[in-house]
């Protein structure tokens, strides 16, 4: 600078966006924890909880890798949008986790045998479901003016990490029920439908 000018720092916004950014991430962790939670409180079965908890991360890991390759960084839009898809990726999982586990129950098969005849049972119903959530939000990428251009990575974000759900569903939900899930670890005393579940179940039959 020449002689007798001075930069002086007058606002730093920057720690307003990095605080703010911050608590999207606890959002996002505590929002992982609770859905868990809620999976253990209805099907009272720790080894299901596993499996339909790591479909949470692995569908927001893998989410990084598209992000990356479309260019988009770990900013306020993009992690508003994995903490809004944290309850809808876990739910394709759910709903397949909870078909091979009916297989299991009801209908007495193997572990192997089960994850194969429940995933093929649900899977037209999941891949419909997902399909119908990416058609929702990927057209939000596409707005016009200002506000697409701050929609555009949220859009994509939740779409591609719903369809990264689609695919673990598919793969490592039933693959790890196969692997975990055992016909001796479900009871024979109404097995998942006891407690509020299964109030709700005898109140709904």
């Amino acid at each position: 600078l020449p002689p007798g000018l001075t930069l002086e720092v007058v606002q730093d916004q920057s720690r307003y966006i990095e605080a703010a950014f911050h608590e999207v991430q606890l959002h996002l962790i505590l929002g992982s924890i609770l859905a868990s939670l809620v999976v253990f409180v209805f099907m009272r079965n720790w080894r299901a909880t596993a499996i339909a908890a790591v479909a949470i991360p692995a569908s927001i890991i893998a989410t990084f890798g598209a992000m990356r390759w479309m260019g988009f960084t770990l900013n306020k839009m993009t992690m508003l949008a994995l903490t809004l898809m944290v309850g809808v990726v876990i739910d394709d999982a759910i709903v397949v986790l909870e078909n091979i586990f009916r297989f299991i129950e009801e209908k007495k098969l193997p572990a192997r045998q089960a994850a194969v005849m429940g995933t093929r049972d649900i899977g037209l119903a999941v891949m419909a479901t997902t399909l119908s959530l990416v058609v929702v939000f990927l057209p939000v990428s596409f707005m016009s003016s200002i506000s697409g251009r701050f929609l555009y990575s949220f859009g994509f974000t939740a779409a591609i990490s719903i369809l990264v759900s689609l695919v673990v569903s598919f793969s490592l939900t039933p693959m790890m029920s196969s692997r975990l899930l055992r016909l001796e670890d479900v009871p024979s005393h109404g097995g998942s439908r006891r407690g509020f579940y299964g109030f709700i179940d005898r109140v709904y039959m």
